[in-house]
């Protein structure tokens, strides 16, 4: 099995959201339509990997804690929410229909109202395991940058998903007055703060892998630094977004996010690159 799957039905799961990622990301590379047009392999594309990849992560995590009752339903409930939630948006794909804010009609409709119902209990599914991950001795037995990789990691994807359903509100106002669901202000991207911390549970975890790899004495200090540095680039895309402006269409607020998402960059790398040889263990 694959690190963090226990089953091969969890191998499967993970499988086929990667597998199709690719497959639509090949159909794409050949199709004649735009990487932003609705209607291409995009979504189906991004949707695929995205959430192959978070899937796979939040499964890691859940191997790392300490076993209850709830683990196997909770880890039934990630693979076929989020298998069934991709499946309907490729399916809209393919039937050329819009995946979200589509409310043409009963069948659309039905998708719509059931995708949400499906990330609703993946989004409950990854409140309880970042409950989990935060509580005292939870994750005993892995290093102490693993242990904070994992609680920054699924912090910052439970409020990657509040941000969604946030955006997802906003972007039904916006329908009801006639607007652009996806866009605030007509050049603030919605989308874009959604994303922008997603996958902030990979990038720490393959960097608390390499500090104990390399057994490096401030690994804990390297994780938390680059947890802050996801946050304050969730506050950059959150304030340009909401400020209705471009990704990178610069105000003074947005340099001092921007400049402050570097610092903690910089010190990341400073911290690794000062280090000395430790491995401490939760």
């Amino acid at each position: 099995m694959l690190t963090g799957l226990k089953s091969k039905f969890e191998t499967a799961c993970v499988a086929v959201l990667m597998v199709s990622g690719m497959v639509h990301a090949a159909l794409f590379v050949i199709s004649d339509r735009a990487w932003e047009d609705p209607l291409s392999f995009r979504k189906a594309t991004l949707f695929g990997l995205s959430t192959g990849l978070t899937l796979w992560s939040c499964l890691w995590a859940s191997t790392r804690m300490n076993g209850s009752k709830y683990d196997k339903i909770l880890r039934t409930t990630l693979c076929g929410s989020l298998v069934f939630e991709v499946f309907l948006i490729t399916l809209q794909t393919w039937r050329g229909e819009l995946s979200h804010f589509n409310h043409n009609g009963m069948v659309n409709g039905l998708i719509e109202l059931s995708m949400l119902v499906l990330i609703t209990l993946a989004v409950v599914a990854m409140f309880v395991l970042t409950y989990h991950a935060w509580r005292p001795a939870s994750l005993v037995g892995s290093s102490m940058s693993i242990a904070w990789a994992i609680r920054w990691g699924l912090l910052l994807l439970s409020v990657s998903a509040l941000v969604g359903y946030g955006i997802t509100w906003v972007g039904q106002a916006q329908m009801v007055r006639g607007l652009s669901p996806t866009h605030f202000k007509v050049r603030g991207v919605l989308k874009f703060p959604h994303g922008a911390a997603l996958h902030a549970i990979q990038t720490l975890a393959v960097v608390a892998w390499f500090t104990d790899r390399m057994r490096i004495k401030n690994s804990v200090r390297i994780i938390h630094c680059l947890a802050a540095a996801h946050g304050c680039w969730l506050g950059y895309a959150l304030y340009q977004t909401f400020a209705g402006l471009d990704r990178f269409e610069l105000s003074t607020t947005s340099l001092l996010l921007l400049a402050a998402t570097i610092l903690c960059g910089l010190a990341t790398v400073a911290s690794a690159i000062f280090g000395r040889t430790n491995n401490p263990v939760a």
